[in-house]
């Protein structure tokens, strides 16, 4: 039985589905389908306000398709409040089998299960460094201090909508040297679904000092294997 996945893109930018199109490998026995959020919804999420604003434009739209999909990936790089409105939906309807999965709560996932190395978060604008610093914290259940091998995030200040031009690309690697040699991390997150697709290149550019993680994808990861268990322990 084949199973299907809606890939969500939260905000109203057409050319950010279509990268995450391009990118994503479609797992066998799954099938993929794409949502970007309506014109309504912001061009791009910024901050808490663009967030709510993007959640209130999305959900209505989303809750019909509830039953069509078992899961929902999330690709914003934050605690979008998506997450927490879709869970509620399923639960109202009793799909406990259905997963919803953000890309920024996946990476850090990962960036745990690969302990003892330490990881960083690469986001896109000044704006976003406290926010995901701060859900982070939240995250691991202590809003006081850091995880042990969390060494922070910092920003490109490159704008989302310009981090896979050429011109910026030198800021991006910048910014990772100094996660890699001021902060030590050994696992970079890439912060941004608009950064999906450039692990590769960054990694080539620190000279493979450090391991860089395509949110996007390791979100596709972790929420099939999500699927997959409810299915075989159902």
């Amino acid at each position: 039985m084949t199973r299907k996945i809606l890939v969500v893109n939260p905000n109203s930018s057409v050319s950010m589905t279509d990268n995450l199109e391009k990118i994503l490998v479609t797992p066998l026995g799954y099938k993929l389908d794409y949502f970007t959020a309506p014109l309504s919804a912001p061009p791009e999420i910024s901050d808490p306000i663009t967030s709510e604003l993007s959640c209130q434009v999305c959900l209505p739209v989303l809750i019909p398709l509830i039953p069509k999909y078992d899961g929902f990936l999330i690709c914003c790089y934050s605690d979008h409040p998506l997450i927490a409105k879709l869970k509620s939906e399923f639960l109202k309807n009793s799909d406990y089998s259905k997963i919803v999965l953000g890309i920024f709560q996946a990476s850090l996932l990962f960036g745990v299960a690969n302990s003892p190395k330490r990881f960083g978060i690469l986001t896109s604008s000044n704006s976003w460094e406290l926010i995901l610093d701060n859900s982070t914290k939240k995250f691991f259940g202590d809003e006081n201090q850091f995880p042990p091998l969390f060494v922070g995030t910092i920003a490109s200040n490159v704008n989302v909508l310009g981090l896979s031009d050429e011109k910026n690309f030198r800021k991006i690697v910048k910014k990772s040297n100094y996660l890699i040699n001021d902060k030590n991390a050994e696992i970079i997150l890439l912060g941004c679904a608009g950064l999906s697709g450039l692990e590769h290149k960054l990694q080539s550019a620190v000279h493979n000092k450090a391991r860089f993680i395509d949110s996007v994808k390791i979100g596709l990861e972790f929420i099939t294997s999500l699927i997959n268990f409810e299915l075989n322990s159902s």
